[in-house]
């Protein structure tokens, strides 16, 4: 009976030894899959990439007809603190390194504040920009400016940056890269 006993305690010790040890072991064995480095990505041009949904609560029109210009921008009318939102399934910024775009004003000296999303979240304190009425200015953000660097994220704001209405102002050619 005793090496019964002793036999089955053996078989239990060795179960335990080889169920809990040798999991723990074989998973870290196991290769962490490295991510794959995002590919440049236009999210407006002319129109929304695919993949890309216009959740803004600014008063938006997408692909406006500007006479003679090739550029067919999204006109943005915001009150205060509302912001053109452009919206997408989680992705992961890891290898793009900045966001661009074209914006326009329809008056002079009057400020917006770019943010990237997480979660529906800014990251961070975005990133202020002045507009004017003179013609297209290229803004030009690096990730780590708007706390996107090597994250995953699920949005763009283009938010007017005051407590008073903002009279219109277009973007275009919104691209990370």
């Amino acid at each position: 009976m005793f090496k019964s006993i002793v036999h089955g305690a053996l078989l239990v010790a060795a179960s335990f030894a080889l169920g809990t040890h040798g999991i723990a072991a074989a998973e870290q064995a196991k290769p962490v899959p490295e991510v794959a480095a995002a590919q440049p990505m236009t999210v407006y041009d002319t129109a929304l990439a695919v993949g890309w949904d216009n959740w803004s609560w600014a008063k938006t029109e997408l692909g406006v007809d500007l006479s003679g210009s090739p550029r067919k921008p999204i006109k943005v009318e915001a009150g205060p603190w509302q912001a053109l939102y452009l919206h997408h399934e989680p992705f992961n910024t890891t290898g793009l390194k900045k966001l661009s775009l074209l914006i326009q004003g329809s008056v002079p000296d009057r400020e917006v504040r770019v943010f990237m999303l997480t979660d529906g979240k800014p990251n961070g304190e975005g990133k202020l920009v002045k507009i004017s009425n003179t013609g297209w200015t290229s803004v030009v953000v690096p990730l780590a400016t708007l706390a996107a660097e090597d994250k995953m994220i699920n949005g763009i704001w283009v938010q007017n940056a005051s407590a008073a209405d903002l009279p219109k102002f277009y973007v275009t050619d919104i691209k990370l890269d």
